[in-house]
């Protein structure tokens, strides 16, 4: 029989530093903690860690023992306290690596937009410079700024059939360039295909 099956006197020999009750009391206990524990993490790995630093943590504090009425529930109250701390521990760490990685998508999306746009942009403009300066200007009136052909015509001193022409014109080069240029983002390539418009559409503008 073990001499400390009297659990006043097991907690009395381990609250003056008996190494040998405290191991009895470690294997006795262990069971019954980590089941309590588990049911509060949910985590086979926190609730071995935690295990061992809540006896770790009862054999630092010792000398409180004498204090104490039942092991049992001195053990599984100290085991609450610090498995709802580890807890909470973990659910900050992850609410902070979640707004880190939300943050971080936001940031990555932003700088993919901006490159997307910057493509864009500058798939524009390299076609652009093929264009006549007159083709130029008239593209730029009516799909830049979003003139009609007729305010184009006014603020060019032409008709508005020379405008329509020249648009006709530009938007083929468009097409043709937007086929070409297979290395293109796809998503580029549909924002192009807006931009442009329908061409069929131009000859009944």
């Amino acid at each position: 029989m073990s001499p400390y099956n009297d659990e006043r006197s097991f907690i009395r020999q381990i609250s003056q530093g008996d190494q040998k009750a405290f191991s009895e009391m470690y294997d006795r206990y262990k069971p019954v903690l980590y089941r309590f524990v588990f049911n509060i993490l949910k985590s086979a790995d926190l609730t071995n860690d935690s295990c061992q630093e809540i006896f770790i943590k009862i054999w630092e504090d010792r000398t409180r023992l004498h204090e104490v009425m039942s092991f049992k529930y001195y053990l599984l109250t100290v085991g609450k306290n610090h498995s709802l701390n580890v807890l909470k521990k973990v659910l900050s760490e992850e609410k902070t690596l979640s707004a880190f990685i939300s943050n971080y998508n936001e940031v990555n999306n932003e700088l993919e937009e901006k490159m997307q746009s910057d493509e864009y942009q500058d798939f524009i403009n390299s076609v652009l410079i093929t264009l006549t300066p007159q083709s130029r200007k008239i593209f730029q009136l009516c799909r830049q700024q979003g003139l009609s052909y007729d305010e184009a015509a006014m603020m060019m001193g032409v008709s508005r059939n020379i405008i329509k022409k020249h648009m006709i014109k530009s938007m083929k080069i468009f097409k043709v360039a937007v086929e070409k240029d297979l290395g293109i983002a796809f998503n580029v390539l549909s924002a192009i295909t807006f931009f442009l418009g329908d061409f069929e559409s131009l000859l009944f503008v």
